[in-house]
């Protein structure tokens, strides 16, 4: 975490700067790339996004640092929801741009909050799935575990918060 504070104390006063850096713009864009995801509502494809990617990423660090990007609102795809015929979930595809916003900040902040989010937490983490919030619950109960743990969780990622 050099990147936030090269004299190893552990207090971030301001981090917008660091989200609208170039450099991690760029990171942000090669990852969303990576990703082969479909465009927004806008309809702009990952390869059109790249044909234009200086004036993108450019324009998206100055409304950054102006504080004035504003989100795009998100296309709705209906999807099948595995093993379950007949059955659909409504899945949220932003435009490319904000997900390379979205992206900017991940790279940010997962860095700074990852460490210390208690091992017990497994929703919207990287590398933590529903099956692994179920495993670590099992291994709890077979390790004597006490608590009660109640939880509702058929259809949770399919319903807004």
């Amino acid at each position: 975490m050099d990147w936030i504070n090269p004299t190893g104390v552990r207090k971030v006063h301001s981090l917008i700067d660091k989200i609208y850096k170039r450099k991690n713009l760029e990171i942000a864009w090669d990852r969303v790339r990576a990703n082969h995801g479909s465009g927004g509502i806008d309809g702009e494809s990952i390869e059109a996004f790249g044909e234009v990617l200086e004036e993108r990423l450019a324009r998206l660090h100055e409304e950054l640092r102006t504080d004035s990007y504003a989100p795009k609102p998100v296309r709705q795809q209906r999807i099948p929801k595995t093993g379950k015929p007949g059955e659909w979930r409504m899945l949220g595809i932003p435009t490319i741009y904000d997900r390379v916003c979205q992206q900017a900040l991940l790279n940010r902040l997962e860095p700074i909050f990852e460490p210390v989010f208690d091992d017990a937490n497994f929703g919207y983490r990287r590398g933590r799935s529903t099956k692994d919030a179920l495993r670590k619950v099992w291994k709890e109960i077979e390790a004597g575990g006490e608590w009660i743990v109640d939880a509702d969780l058929k259809d949770f990622f399919d319903h807004a918060c």
